[in-house]
């Protein structure tokens, strides 16, 4: 380790690597610092990709250059930053992958890098390893200076508990004998976990089915499916819907039902979108969706940005959960069922507490070892309970043999103790006299003993039914745990009589326990007795024998329980960061991603959750008028590197309509081409979405884009002043050129072309393409001549065959509502199915 300047250089090259920190290891310090180190690398983000390959590429170099903004950041508070005295460094044996142990004493300056929240050490942070504690940057470029940039691999137990042990891999060889010349010190610049995981995100290429659906590369086979999934979510809506649906106005059920109706889709994938402002129901919406899929028994994965927002969605649904429980059963919600669920993450950054610890991983864990351990576990539980209803009368005797030796002992003991003053030796005596020993009776002994015995078996039961996920066991199984607790109390009342007699118990008893008295002359009250043993003892052999065949964990450890509980969990709740370290779990496959405030996380970011194995269907819920995902670098903002996925779907989500009936026109004045059928398709569809908005009391606002000045010029012309003087019902008409920048809730597309050799002009340009298509936040339009827009050999090919693709095309001769008014005007019903089931939470009710 040298304390000269680097002189490496990173290159676009190094994206191919697989370890980012291998990426940032090869900057110097003076790279980090350089604001414009990746200024010239880092390209606009596209808007539409060619390949999977492109659309994961576009983001490595941004991705770069936001870790070296956050680097940097670090650079610039170094005085200020955590830092830590070396109180031990050794080389590992591996000298080729510069791992060291470095041991460190106490943290100072801890919150100054995080705000309120103290520092401490996780694998990812990046640090300084240094022979001085630089007060700048520049301190560290000292000649002499020794320094290097070391990453925490692991935190490993220091049994002493004096400092922390860390292993670290760093950025140059580190020369350990010359090091310990000079005191060391270690200060922390960033954690880069999250940029590391997105950059396996980028890397990995596993399950891309929902990726493609996203970028439309792998149309496949068009099916419609829509009415058998409708069909049979309505079976569904029967089981749960009447109590759950209850309290949702009409375009939330419709959100429910449609997300809900890709539950039975197998063939095609799918992303939902569900967006609505603040206060419109989203949160409830989602949390009845997840309940849903979760009594569906659907393994879905939850994510959200933020530790914040994946507590609150987890909160709300086993809040549902739980009323659910208690309304169904009558019974306390100490044994609801939540092995099912489970909530991933950091104890402290979650802000775990006893709303949600219940189905938190730790928590699991913990009751889980107690439900499988040696002397507390089921196995225990159920041979002990068994032996005592089999053999209670040996018991009873072994234990008064026990107790007879132990007084025998005491006795002798006191009169070995008698050496004492006569004070002493009085005292002695009095307490020998006074603590004559006295049996205790059979009944007695059965009844405590039999309580002990219980209680542990029903605290197990319990545990079992809240912490065990419901694949394991069976509904035979969970009739039987239920009935076992009611027959253990009932037989507890019995025994807990007053008129019954110790003797007569203990004959009962000498009985065996599947013997048939029922012919005896056993008083009453002893022949029920007896029965509730039995059936005690039945039922509960029945429960040993099943749960000895169930793939219950063989060890106790905390690793060997955790994989059991992320193996067949129907719900999971973690951050989309978190979700990272479900790529290497051994599990069940999951079907369905939800993603809580999906507006606020970048699109790169969703691509790890989304790449999880067996994901067919993603729902994004969120509000892109909220605040995006924080980016630091503002050359990577500027790229578009915040951008979230939930927008990219709701740009996308377009419909064509095909008008192969109207002609071309060209005016004597600028000679710019003009569609007359194509303007009376946009004036029936203004007239049916002013229908639509009465009465709404919502702000709606509309542009009509077309490429062309004639046909802009035609539109306003036939629009007059119609909607002016309507505060809340706005119509736009522009040129491309005039909308660029702009944005309206609803964009309608009039391509104006119409011919036979696929003319199309400027309109081939995909710098206008995008402009026009990215100019809705809501919902877009596209009104065309279907052959002469393919035959043009452009975008506009790809564009079509999207539309059909997700059932999106619309002829209007073969509509009968369309056809009447001879245009693609859509009506309410048809804006529903264009939107593709995205919730627009009573935009228009």
């Amino acid at each position: 380790m040298k304390g000269r300047r680097s002189t490496k250089k990173t290159s676009v090259a190094a994206a191919d690597d697989n370890c980012l920190i291998d990426a940032v290891f090869s900057w110097s310090l003076e790279d980090i610092l350089n604001d414009n180190f990746f200024k010239d690398k880092v390209g606009k983000i596209p808007e539409s990709f060619g390949s999977v390959g492109q659309y994961f590429g576009s983001y490595v170099i941004p991705l770069l250059e936001e870790t070296r903004t956050e680097l940097c950041s670090g650079m610039e508070t170094i005085s200020r930053a955590p830092i830590a005295n070396v109180v031990a460094l050794k080389s590992r044996k591996s000298s080729k992958t510069k791992l060291y142990d470095v041991m460190v004493d106490n943290w100072q300056n801890t919150s100054s890098n995080r705000g309120k929240e103290a520092y401490k050490t996780f694998p990812g942070d990046i640090l300084i390893l240094a022979d001085t504690k630089p007060e700048t940057t520049s301190d560290l470029l000292w000649m002499g200076r020794m320094w290097t940039f070391v990453s925490i691999i692991s935190i490993q137990k220091n049994k002493s508990e004096i400092g922390t042990m860390l292993k670290v891999k760093a950025s140059k060889d580190i020369q350990v004998d010359d090091m310990w010349k000079k005191s060391l010190f270690l200060i922390f610049l960033a954690n880069v976990t999250p940029n590391k995981r997105i950059w396996h995100s980028l890397h990995m290429s596993k399950n891309l089915k929902i990726i493609k659906e996203v970028l439309c590369t792998d149309p496949g086979v068009e099916q419609n499916c829509e009415l058998g999934c409708m069909q049979r979510v309505g079976i569904q809506k029967e089981k749960f819907g009447p109590r759950l649906l209850s309290g949702l106005n009409d375009s939330q059920v419709k959100a429910v039902s449609a997300c809900l109706s890709k539950m039975h889709c197998d063939h095609k994938c799918s992303v939902e979108l569900i967006w609505g402002p603040p206060g419109t129901g989203k949160t409830k919406t989602v949390s009845i969706i997840l309940f849903n899929l979760l009594k569906m028994k659907c393994r879905t994965l939850v994510c959200a940005p933020t530790n914040v927002a994946i507590t609150e969605v987890a909160y709300r649904v086993l809040k549902l959960v739980k009323e659910s429980f208690e309304a169904d059963s009558g019974r306390d919600t100490m044994s609801c069922p939540l092995g099912d669920i489970l909530l991933l993450g950091n104890k402290e950054r979650l802000k775990v507490g006893g709303e949600i610890e219940e189905i938190y991983m730790d928590y699991h864990v913990k009751m889980l070892r107690e439900c499988f351990g040696r002397f507390t576990g089921w196995k225990h539980q159920f041979a002990s309970m068994s032996a005592f209803l089999e053999d209670c009368v040996s018991q009873y005797h072994r234990f008064l043999e026990n107790e007879l030796k132990k007084n025998k002992k005491k006795k002798k003991k006191k009169k070995v103790k008698g050496n004492g003053n006569e004070a002493e030796k009085k005292e002695s005596m009095n307490k020998t006299d006074g603590s004559k020993w006295k049996n205790k009776s059979f009944l007695e002994f059965v009844r405590e003993r039999f309580k002990c015995s219980a209680t542990a078996l029903k605290k197990c039961l319990s545990v079992c039914l809240s912490h065990i996920p419901g694949n394991y066991i069976s509904g035979n199984n969970l009739r039987n745990m239920i009935s076992l607790g009611s027959l253990l109390a009932s037989f507890e009342a019995l025994l807990l009589q007053d008129n019954v007699n110790s003797e007569e118990v203990e004959e009962l008893f000498s009985h065996s326990v599947i013997e048939d008295l029922s012919q005896s002359i056993m008083d009453e009250k002893y022949q029920k007795l007896h029965k509730k043993r039995s059936e005690c003892h039945s039922v509960l052999n029945v429960l040993q024998n099943s749960f000895h065949e169930l793939d219950f964990p063989r060890s106790v450890s905390r690793r060997s329980l955790e994989k059991f509980c992320l193996k067949k969990a129907s719900l999971i709740f973690c951050t989309a960061s978190g979700s990272y370290k479900l790529h290497s779990a051994k599990m069940e496959p999951f079907k369905f991603l939800v993603i809580d405030e999906a507006a606020q996380l970048k699109e790169c970011e969703s691509a790890i959750p989304l790449q999880l194995p067996g994901i067919q269907h993603a729902i994004l819920i969120g509000d892109e008028s909220q605040l995006p995902a924080m980016v630091k670098s503002n050359v990577s903002d500027k790229a578009g590197f915040g951008r979230s996925l939930f927008e990219r779907s709701n740009v996308w989500s377009y419909s064509f309509i095909n008008i192969s009936g109207g002609k071309e026109e060209y005016d004597n004045v600028s000679h710019s081409p003009r569609n007359t059928v194509e303007v009376s398709v946009v004036m029936n569809i203004l007239q049916n979405l002013y229908k639509a908005w009465i009465g709404s009391k919502k702000k709606l606002s509309i542009g009509v884009v077309s490429p062309y000045s004639g046909q802009v010029v035609a539109i306003q012309r036939k629009l007059g002043h119609k909607y002016e003087n309507r505060d809340s019902f706005s119509v736009k008409v522009k040129s491309v050129d005039g909308f660029q920048g702009g944005e309206e809730d609803i964009i309608i597309i009039s391509t104006v072309r119409s011919n036979n050799d696929g003319s199309i002009g400027f309109l081939s340009k995909p710098q206008r393409v995008n402009v026009a298509l990215t100019r809705a936040r809501h919902c877009l339009w596209i009104l065309g001549n279907e052959r002469t827009l393919t035959r043009s050999n452009s975008v506009w090919g790809t564009l079509i065959g999207d539309a059909k693709y997700r059932q999106c095309f619309f002829n209007a001769e073969e509509d009968k509502d369309l056809r009447r008014s001879i245009v693609a005007a859509t009506s309410y019903v048809e804006y529903s199915k264009v939107r593709e089931n995205v919730l627009l939470m009573n935009f228009y009710l």
